[in-house]
């Protein structure tokens, strides 16, 4: 199994229900990309990254369907093994790592920091 990328998304079924912010792990397995829905243990399967996503996708929407036609939906959390999850946070980081390093090498940042002409500002995320 090689990990390929953690993505963070939600679920909308219609008008009647959003999904908190979902964790979905892509992995590369014996050729196939499979996507896996951390919160959830929801996974599937596909040819391409595409396929993955969007097979997942459907599986969630039937997940959420299921529990909430048969009023289980107290059971809905089912979170995947810590192995799945430290890879999730390993993929995350080695991205954020990416981004952080493409920001810095922007040459305007070195000449706006020489000339004090900073507004410096922290955004915070909850």
């Amino acid at each position: 199994m090689k990990g390929i990328k953690a993505i963070k998304c939600s679920i909308k079924i219609g008008d009647l229900w959003k999904s908190p912010i979902l964790h979905i792990l892509i992995t590369r397995e014996d050729e196939v990309y499979v996507a896996r829905c951390l919160d959830f243990t929801v996974s599937s399967h596909g040819d391409s990254l595409k396929e993955a996503l969007e097979a997942v996708k459907i599986s969630i929407i039937e997940y959420v369907r299921h529990a909430f036609e048969n009023n289980i939906t107290d059971q809905i959390v089912d979170p995947a093994p810590d192995r799945y999850w430290i890879l999730f946070k390993e993929l995350e980081l080695r991205e954020e790592r990416v981004k952080i390093k493409k920001s810095a090498s922007c040459p305007e940042i070195a000449t706006l920091l020489q000339t004090q002409q900073v507004l410096e500002e922290m955004t915070v995320y909850a």
